[in-house]
């Protein structure tokens, strides 16, 4: 009787625990399971934001349009007619390249102490890096066209400058630039230098994505 009641003993305890080596297996399978689940939703869903988000932080390829305020002082002589500071308005259509150069075309007003210009011109931007605030150089230049005098008072300019730019929305971006103004008479070609006026000149505008 003693040894069928140990007999039963040993056997009860092997059953149970052959019972929770299976639980704890299929607990430690599950769990497993469960982890990769949880990894695979985790890239999924960071996959997803970071796609949406990449439009936002970027200016991608497409046709924009950058509308500035411009401000300029006058340097050195700037006693003169249209020579001691302008202020202006001007925008600007055009495409902007995958790889990061945008070239477009502009017409504006421009105000100084004396007159008013037309300024028509060509405007071309590199920006640089991949990062949400992205750094550019630029040069824009063209034709001043005065019509009160267009003989005397038209001119000729080129503006080189630099500046940054901050996503505001997907679609639009606030825009800095800082340069130098130089313009020109427009007999330059014809009759030689001429005279010529330069200023330091300010750009805050905003660039507007299809």
């Amino acid at each position: 009787m003693k040894r069928l009641f140990a007999l039963a003993v040993v056997l009860l305890l092997t059953i149970s625990y052959a019972s929770a080596q299976i639980v704890t297996e299929r607990c430690w399978h599950l769990d497993k399971v469960q982890f990769l689940e949880h990894k695979q939703d985790f890239w999924r869903t960071h996959k997803m934001f970071s796609t949406s988000a990449r439009p936002y932080s970027t200016v991608t390829g497409g046709l924009y349009n950058l509308t500035e305020a411009q401000y300029g002082f006058g340097l050195k002589l700037v006693d003169e007619p249209y020579a001691e500071y302008y202020a202006g308005l001007t925008t600007v259509f055009g495409w902007r390249f995958g790889n990061g150069i945008a070239l477009g075309g502009g017409i504006g007003y421009h105000q100084y102490n004396g007159g008013y210009d037309i300024p028509i011109f060509g405007d071309a931007r590199w920006y640089l890096g991949k990062q949400r605030v992205k750094f550019f150089v630029m040069g824009s230049g063209g034709f001043m066209a005065n019509f009160s005098d267009f003989k005397d008072l038209s001119r000729v300019f080129v503006n080189p400058g630099a500046g940054i730019t901050v996503p505001l929305t997907k679609n639009m971006h606030l825009s800095f630039a800082t340069g130098l103004l130089t313009q020109w008479d427009r007999n330059i070609f014809e009759d030689g230098p001429g005279y010529r006026d330069s200023f330091i000149n300010m750009k805050l505008g905003l660039i507007f994505m299809k």
